[in-house]
């Protein structure tokens, strides 16, 4: 026999958190996540903890930016900007810059620092956006003679100065 009272608080449970999706502006509830927004949560969820670890404050915007964050660090306020990837070709790791649906605008002067998680070595890269002049890097984590941003790897020095 079907409990028909806790099929009907499933669905209020349902309404209530669609009605808050709808108030806060965020996704639809209904939809799933696509495997690419999945990763970037996961490489921004681990951002705010490596922040929270080094006693920086992790905030959000409240409206959309180019940045993902506002750290509050000993370095003062810094924009960030949450990059991932996975893609290794040969020895290097691939990162598109662009931002923007179409990828094709670049990172704008108003970021401050581009934050890269390599996923599968679970480690970041943490680039000056004035560094940056193309929309693909070429991140070697092995190879120290191959890649000029070999010493942002695993650098949070920018944070501190």
């Amino acid at each position: 026999m079907t409990d028909w009272k806790h099929i009907k608080m499933a669905e209020l449970q349902y309404d209530y958190y669609t009605s808050l999706a709808t108030l806060y502006d965020t996704q639809d509830l209904t939809m799933p996540s696509s495997q690419a927004q999945r990763i970037g949560a996961i490489a921004e969820t681990r951002f705010i903890t490596e922040c929270l670890q080094r006693d920086f404050e992790p905030h959000t915007p409240t409206t959309p930016m180019p940045w993902d964050y506002i750290v509050h660090c000993p370095a003062g306020d810094l924009k960030v900007q949450i990059k991932s990837t996975s893609v290794k070709d040969r020895a290097a790791y691939a990162v598109n810059t662009g931002s923007g649906c179409t990828q094709k605008e670049h990172i704008p002067d108003s970021v401050d620092i581009v934050g890269i998680y390599i996923s599968p070595l679970d480690q970041w890269w943490m680039i000056p956006q004035s560094v940056i002049t193309s929309k693909t890097l070429k991140l070697y984590p092995d190879t120290p003679s191959k890649s000029k941003y070999k010493k942002y790897q695993n650098n949070w020095s920018a944070y501190y100065e």
